[in-house]
């Protein structure tokens, strides 16, 4: 009786951690949450000597040396090793060239490490360079490290290129004007800009999101509804420093006029253009990217 009691128990704790494991990749696919295949796993650290051995898995003496030991050395050498045994993912001979992301939740460092062994416990070995990726100082002398991990595609496609750029000049003249932004609550009004009446209203994380700038170059049209809340990448020719400003104003030149603190300085790293006035700039027309701004994301302040 008592050993069918101790059964039913350990199938509803399995039930229920198969039903979380699929409830979490569930909500993975689905892009909703940043989701660990297993959280709390021990990760210890071994020597493989990959750069002595010329990452060999046959010297090496790995499980996986029957699968994998052919593989261009390309393929061998492109991510530190680690034997993997974890109670949750994939087990040999599956696991063997699959690669793992892990990461150590108290420094949230991590690294991504290919599967070429086997382990001895439910835990994961990491090849010593790997593991010293996301040590916080106590891992080696403890031995090992509580981390998480998730499977992670080996050869990721590349990122999408950045959207063409739209028009622009070069070689423009940039003076700074403080707006004074911070200090105002990013309050066009307050602010006194010209174009408060189209977007004065506009969310405060949407008006903080880029430095401010008054626009009178001539790649725009004059209205203001032609260039308020656009973008422009503005480049220092001198330092190449570069920053995504937002049209908030007009201005009485054939220049730009950038603010202070949230637009000038970022791109004056060597102080040169704050003494002189202004700075020589190419820039060009961007996409602002509003419509996939998240506002739980981080919003883009400038310190000074």
């Amino acid at each position: 009786m008592g050993r069918s009691v101790v059964n039913i128990i350990f199938s509803i704790v399995l039930l229920g951690s198969v039903v979380g494991s699929m409830a979490r990749a569930r909500a993975k696919a689905k892009g909703t949450t940043r989701v660990y295949l297993t959280e709390g796993a021990t990760a210890y650290w071994t020597n493989y000597y990959t750069e002595r051995i010329d990452w060999d898995l046959k010297k090496a003496g790995v499980a996986c040396a029957s699968r994998d030991a052919d593989k261009p050395l390309e393929w061998r050498s492109k991510y530190y090793w680690a034997a993997f045994c974890g109670l949750t993912g994939p087990s040999y001979p599956s696991s063997c060239g699959l690669c793992l992301k892990v990461t150590n939740p108290t420094n949230d460092a991590s690294v991504v490490v290919r599967i070429v062994d086997q382990c001895g416990s439910e835990s994961m070995d990491l090849d010593q360079p790997a593991f010293s990726k996301i040590d916080d100082g106590t891992g080696i002398s403890k031995g090992h490290l509580t981390v998480n991990y998730e499977l992670v595609d080996c050869d990721p496609p590349p990122p999408p290129p950045p959207p063409p750029a739209g028009p622009g000049e070069t070689d423009v003249t940039a003076y700074w004007v403080d707006y004074a932004p911070e200090k105002k609550n990013w309050s066009y009004s307050a602010a006194h800009v010209a174009c408060n009446a189209l977007d004065g209203g506009k969310p405060l994380e949407w008006r903080k999101r880029y430095g401010w700038a008054g626009y009178c170059g001539n790649v725009l049209g004059p209205e203001l509804k032609d260039k308020c809340g656009k973008c422009l990448k503005v480049t220092n020719t001198r330092t190449e420093d570069e920053e995504i400003v937002r049209i908030v104003d007009s201005c009485g030149s054939d220049a730009l006029e950038l603010d202070l603190t949230t637009a000038f300085k970022p791109i004056d790293s060597d102080g040169k253009g704050y003494a002189a006035g202004h700075l020589t700039v190419d820039y060009q027309v961007v996409d602002c990217d509003d419509d996939d701004y998240d506002v739980d994301f981080p919003l883009r302040l400038y310190s000074q």
